[in-house]
């Protein structure tokens, strides 16, 4: 096949495609706030929301995002995003349940997190909320599912919603509009590489 021919059959097939993506994008006609929830055992969840809240703020959005389940260090996105004047920023604080190993202790952090969370979802100010490992909430029983699902239905019409973290529960995905499963193909850590500062957290 000569490189003229190439050409002719890649613009035909490119043509074909257009046509299939500008029918797509004339029947997407409904606009409101979107539920995303980013789940699986890969790396990269709470990354991948953090970008979006970068882009929010780049389009002069207020954004606001309540970390659930992170480590006592300051984490990068905190260290970035915690004093910029678009983003409200609440961290739960405690630490990963594996160090505190106090049940108790955090849940009602989990609850003081989660109230924080609840009115960000009923200012219509802000554009798009993270709740950022928020599916452990539901795994260890620190926060009733009905409660946040309840808050989420309820949430201004045109307020987007990222939530992250493994073993997203079936009402989860029921509810979000878009789901992301990040796979586990490979990890630095299991071949030995510490956890660093400005890639990990």
């Amino acid at each position: 096949m000569s490189e003229q021919e190439r050409n002719a059959r890649h613009k035909a097939r490119m043509e074909r495609k257009k046509a299939v993506v500008d029918e797509r994008v004339k029947q997407a006609t409904d606009v409101r706030g979107v539920i995303q929830l980013i789940t699986g055992n890969g790396k990269g969840k709470s990354s991948s929301a953090f970008g979006t809240v970068a882009r929010a703020i780049g389009h002069g959005q207020k954004v606001g995002v309540t970390q659930f389940i992170k480590g006592k260090w300051q984490s990068g996105e905190e260290m970035l995003f915690g004093s910029h004047p678009a983003v409200t920023f609440r961290v739960m604080g405690t630490g990963f349940t594996w160090n505190t190993q106090d049940r108790e202790q955090d849940k009602r952090a989990a609850e003081q997190a989660w109230e924080d969370a609840a009115a960000m979802l009923t200012n219509p100010e802000l554009a798009l909320v993270v709740l950022d490992e928020l599916t452990y909430m539901f795994k260890y029983d620190y926060l009733p599912l009905e409660t946040v699902l309840a808050a989420l239905r309820a949430r201004p019409a045109q307020q987007h919603v990222i939530m992250t973290g493994r073993g997203a529960k079936p009402e989860l995905l029921e509810i979000a509009d878009t789901v992301s499963d990040i796979q586990d193909v490979k990890h630095a850590f299991r071949g030995g590489i510490k956890a660093q500062a400005g890639f990990d957290w």
